[in-house]
């Protein structure tokens, strides 16, 4: 059903899980952020370099506000902070990006719209990027498939 021009995608959708296991490509993040502790609930809109606006969601006191080079923002609760992130020395707010990703171009071919892992819409282009978090120990996928817009990965991810 469309919204907004959008088609509507169940995250879980059997063809996001078809494509990134037949077409997937593993990458890392390999982009510095900046990063800010939240001392006090606040609304994050994050919005894309061509100004779409992707997911709009709510940072709680202690979460993470994390900012790319590109200007966008996102909210990261704090235990998942700590298993992604770690601190640039000599730097302060400066964190580089740890861990992989599995991803493929989405496999629908128009704009798409999906109930993001953390529960809130996430719109993206006919030519986004599904991602879904990697443990490169076991090949594994954490099953919970998000968007990125194609800028944005082609300026934070590279090809493992």
């Amino acid at each position: 059903m469309p919204s907004n021009g959008r088609l509507v995608v169940d995250g879980a959708s059997p063809r996001f899980a078809a494509a990134l296991e037949t077409q997937g490509r593993r990458y890392r993040k390999v982009a510095e952020v900046r990063a800010d502790r939240v001392s006090r609930p606040q609304p994050v809109k994050t919005v894309l370099l061509n100004g779409q606006t992707e997911t709009t969601n709510r940072a709680e006191k202690g979460d993470y506000i994390v900012t790319a080079g590109t200007g966008e923002r996102w909210v990261v609760r704090p235990d998942a902070f700590a298993q992604h992130y770690s601190a640039k020395p000599g730097a302060k707010n400066v964190y580089v990006a740890q861990g992989e990703v599995i991803a493929v171009q989405n496999p629908f071919g128009c704009p798409i719209e999906i109930i993001a892992p953390w529960g809130k819409k996430q719109a993206g282009e006919a030519d986004c990027m599904v991602a879904d978090a990697l443990d490169p120990a076991t090949g594994e996928r954490g099953g919970e498939p998000y968007l990125i817009a194609r800028a944005e990965f082609e300026g934070s991810y590279r090809a493992v």
